[in-house]
């Protein structure tokens, strides 16, 4: 897991340029981890999976045509097609209620941190 936290260099009218970005950073720093595991000699036949809860996301990462809805993105953030069509990374939805890395970023219901935190696997132990 990699966690970072920066002001986006772009502003976003929409929240699937804002995942889409987001999407794109984490893409590009597995690739750095890629590379560097592989210089000892850790390599990868499949390609990784990277959760995402958009399906907007999905959808833009996997056509190669640019069209109204992505031609206000800079090119450098289209980095996630290439190594999705290069079968490098795939993007595979989770729903937003499965969403594990939403415990370390946002306040959530009590119910729904007791079931994250289950699906962590962290035990509650009495004092």
């Amino acid at each position: 897991m990699s966690w970072l936290s920066k002001k986006q260099s772009s502003i976003s009218l929409s929240t699937t340029k804002g995942k889409y970005i987001a999407t794109t950073t984490c893409c590009s720093q597995l690739h750095w981890m890629k590379q560097t595991l592989k210089y000892i000699q850790v390599e990868f036949k499949k390609p990784i999976p990277i959760l995402c809860d958009s399906t907007s996301v999905i959808n833009i990462s996997k056509n190669p045509v640019m069209h109204s809805k992505t031609n206000h993105i800079p090119i450098k953030y289209h980095f996630i097609r290439e190594q999705v069509t290069e079968k490098n990374v795939k993007l595979d939805y989770v729903s937003t209620k499965e969403q594990i890395a939403d415990i370390f970023t946002k306040p959530l219901p009590r119910d729904t941190y007791e079931y994250l935190i289950h699906k962590l696997g962290v035990i509650h132990t009495p004092d």
